[in-house]
């Protein structure tokens, strides 16, 4: 008789392979709604952290039917970590951890705010960060969350900004998409529980 997996064996797997390997665990949501429509909003995790500490007021979110982009005006922190040679903003888009925040992830609700932006990029053929930050511009290129390109140089700005663009794996999420009904729920949602936040909606689902 085999042995069952447990959630706990999954997570001794490297890398996002526990994610790809049991999609419907993690991305339980998409399943039972039936689209991708919970994705953006698990993506906005660090912008909607910028905005309880007062950094960000604006986001952008664009979504077609198998792709979806976020753009917000903070930047992401692109020091290199201590013993790890590459940047927070990587580490953020690589490694797998929820909102650790309670207090920040409770205001905007457990549904929004649950899986962190790795365990996406982990089910993602294709994902691409550019951020702005202190005189710094970076981006990045993924695949399955793994880097595949990364530069990071001087970028003289008086503003800085985020950009995320997600396209998830077709297969893994077994030929789900977004719909325009879901997009716009959520959003009215988050316009409702984060007050002054001017959350903009491109609706490109054809």
């Amino acid at each position: 008789m085999k042995e069952k997996y447990t959630e706990d064996s999954i997570r001794a797997l490297e890398a996002g392979e526990h994610v790809r390997m049991r999609p419907k665990m993690y991305f339980e949501k998409c399943f039972s709604e039936n689209s991708l429509d919970a994705l953006p909003f698990e993506v906005l995790c660090h912008a909607f952290d910028e905005y309880f500490d007062g950094n960000c007021n604006e986001i952008e979110l664009t979504v077609w039917i198998n792709s979806f982009s976020v753009k917000y005006n903070t930047g992401m922190s692109l020091e290199i970590r201590k013993n790890q040679k590459i940047s927070n903003a990587e580490f953020i888009m690589t490694k797998i951890g929820a909102c650790s925040n309670l207090k920040k992830h409770l205001a905007v609700g457990q549904e929004f705010c649950g899986l962190g932006m790795a365990t996406i990029n982990f089910a993602s053929d294709k994902c691409k960060l550019t951020t702005v930050w202190n005189n710094l511009k970076g981006t990045f290129e993924f695949k399955n969350g793994e880097t595949l390109t990364k530069n990071i140089e001087s970028f003289s700005s008086e503003v800085s900004y985020t950009e995320i663009l997600v396209q998830p794996n077709n297969l893994l999420f077994e030929n789900l998409h977004f719909t325009s009904k879901g997009i716009e729920e959520k959003s009215s949602e988050i316009k409702k529980r984060l007050k002054d936040l001017n959350l903009i909606v491109n609706d490109l689902i054809e």
